[in-house]
């Protein structure tokens, strides 16, 4: 379990993260989400111990990073799969991390075949795709076969299939009972790997909840149909409810409703309807009506 209390940090004059508390459980994937610069890879890095903090605490199953008597088997994490040694071939770099860490040699073996790297060991890691070295990211976070598990942005710069594979490696961690961080921009890739959200914004927390919580309380819509198109809309602007028709789909949308309440307005109507459900927000709709005023840099729509 990773617990984070009032942490803050400060560089100068700037506060990266403000007072941060949330706890990241075990069993699950839980999505860290924020905009660019909202403080997540700093907060990442302090609850590892590469960053200090400037006041508050980040614990990992109850200890401080530094404070664990064998990190190496408590937590792994990928934070930049950038930084290994481009002339050192894979297996190397692992040898080198298994014996600062204490660890078998054997075990190099058994995480370069978990990751899918075993055919491609020997070859020198700055001839690798970023697809592979994300994988060897992800082995050397396993040598330890910690139970608490970190990864920042794991996916940027991947193909499909390597997205795919990723987040089955993520579910398959979280289903051994570990607890999995990871932290990402790809929206739509949370929304089919994350069951947890910690959402924060210029380094304070917006929300953690899970991802079906997360999106039933965003705004939602309701779609209907029906073939009394102007007896609904006079009843919907006799009871002051937003009803857009959109002729071309045949559609009314409603906001500030749920399903049930649009049904039983048509039924006191007595009106046939042919089509009710609710569109639900995505997880990007939601997300950015959480985090829009937390946005530092905002592009200028252009029309055509």
């Amino acid at each position: 379990m990773i617990e984070v209390r009032n942490l803050t940090k400060r560089f100068g004059g700037s506060t990266a993260v403000d007072d941060l508390s949330f706890t990241v459980r075990p069993g699950v994937v839980t999505g860290f989400l924020g905009p660019n610069g909202a403080g997540k890879s700093t907060t990442m890095r302090m609850i590892v111990g590469l960053d200090t903090p400037s006041s508050g605490e980040a614990l990992i199953d109850g200890r401080p990073y530094r404070a664990l008597e064998n990190p190496t088997h408590t937590v792994g994490c990928l934070l930049d799969a950038s930084w290994t040694h481009a002339n050192r071939s894979a297996g190397a770099h692992l040898r080198m991390i298994a014996a600062a860490g204490g660890l078998p040699a054997s075990r190099v073996d058994e995480v370069l075949g978990l990751v899918g790297l075993a055919d491609v060991a020997g070859r020198k890691v700055g001839g690798y795709s970023l697809g592979m070295r994300q994988r060897l990211g992800l082995a050397t976070a396993m040598l330890g076969d910690p139970q608490v598990l970190l990864f920042d942005e794991p996916v940027n710069g991947l193909d499909p299939e390597g997205i795919l594979w990723i987040r089955r490696f993520m579910h398959a961690r979280a289903a051994e009972g570990r607890t999995v961080l990871v932290s990402s921009h790809l929206l739509s890739e949370m929304s089919q790997t994350a069951q947890d959200l910690v959402v924060i914004g210029r380094g304070r927390l917006r929300a953690q909840t899970s991802v079906e919580d997360f999106l039933s309380a965003a705004v939602s819509t309701v779609v209907l149909r029906t073939p009394h198109v102007d007896e609904f809309a006079a009843a919907a602007r006799e009871e002051g409810v937003a009803a857009t028709f959109d002729t071309p789909t045949g559609l009314f949308t409603i906001e500030g409703l749920r399903a049930p309440q649009v049904g039983d307005l048509a039924a006191s109507l007595g009106i046939t309807v042919h089509e009710l459900h609710e569109k639900r927000a995505s997880l990007e709709e939601a997300f950015m009506a959480l985090t829009d005023q937390d946005v530092e840099y905002h592009g200028q729509e252009t029309t055509r």
